[in-house]
């Protein structure tokens, strides 16, 4: 028996997973979560120095939590990856460098490809599934996947991730209708761009923050389609109730949470899908399952 610290850098958070390890799998025994917000810190593909001291503030204090549990960068026991927070800037060696010097620790960049696999991974070991249809919503980018008969049968990245959204399209706190129409375009060109088509009609099940949250204001982890349609557009009609109910839920992400939402809501009517389904799986977990346990889950790529 041992333990595994993961840190999961994204583009809107930065998080820290430490799992036991055993015989039969794995159990997450800490989670940590803090507000990065790394993608506002990048302009014209560059990750600024303020950008850079945040993620080292917070990997600093993450690693003070791993050693806690014997977990340490120097014996490979604390692994740092960084998903859409590194992958469009052009200084991203620089970043890696500046964090392994000041750090001890190596970030390992995750492609959008990698990202997807990984969320597969962990939504099948969790729903132990052979068929489903996948998503992850980061800050940065959405990995969208598909198991049919056990197997990866298709995935892609997108970079639609609800904060990235945000700051390319919305000039207030939250979107007005004219805005949300031009989220809902750019995301239907980027799917149509994408490589994965509609399958069988399938629930849609779905991981992270964005997602979380969504449930919280809808009251409910399974939830029709029509549902969160109707719920984004009451938020575009009036922007003030819509302000009031998400800082009720997460005022960290009162920017973030309704282009996020207008998103899934395109991505629903893209690929045909009537019902979503909230699992608390993670890209951690299917990091874990990939590069540390491998041969521990049941996924074939």
């Amino acid at each position: 028996m041992m333990n595994q610290a993961l840190i999961d850098l994204g583009s809107n958070t930065i998080k820290l997973a430490v799992y036991r390890l055993d015989e039969e799998g794995f159990t997450c025994i800490r989670y940590e979560s803090r507000y990065g917000y790394v993608v506002r810190y990048i302009q014209a593909g560059q990750l600024s120095d303020e950008g850079v001291g945040r993620i080292r503030e917070i990997i600093t204090e993450y690693q003070e939590i791993a050693r806690e549990y014997n977990c340490k960068a120097e014996n490979g026991t604390l692994l740092c990856f960084s998903t859409a927070s590194l992958r469009y800037i052009d200084n991203i060696q620089n970043v890696i460098q500046n964090i392994k010097k000041t750090n001890s620790i190596t970030i390992s960049p995750v492609s959008g490809e990698e990202e997807a696999r990984c969320n597969f991974f962990a939504m099948q070991y969790a729903s132990k599934s052979s068929d489903f249809f996948g998503g992850d919503m980061g800050g940065g980018s959405m990995q969208l996947f598909r198991s049919e008969d056990n197997r990866l049968a298709g995935y892609q990245s997108y970079p639609i991730g609800s904060l990235k959204l945000y700051r390319d399209f919305v000039e207030g706190p939250l979107p007005t209708k004219q805005e949300a129409e031009a989220i809902a375009g750019y995301v239907k060109e980027k799917l149509k761009e994408g490589k994965l088509t509609a399958g069988t009609p399938a629930p849609l099940y779905l991981m992270g923050g964005t997602i979380r949250l969504i449930t919280g204001l809808l009251g409910k982890t399974v939830f029709q389609a029509e549902e969160l349609s109707g719920m984004t557009e009451r938020f575009l009609e009036s922007p003030e109730h819509a302000q009031k109910e998400i800082e009720r839920i997460t005022p960290e992400r009162l920017n973030s949470i309704l282009p996020g939402m207008i998103c899934l809501n395109t991505v629903a009517g893209f690929f045909g899908v009537d019902q979503m389904r909230f699992t608390e799986s993670s890209v951690r977990e299917g990091y874990l399952l990939a590069y540390v346990l491998p041969g521990k889950g049941q996924a074939r790529f």
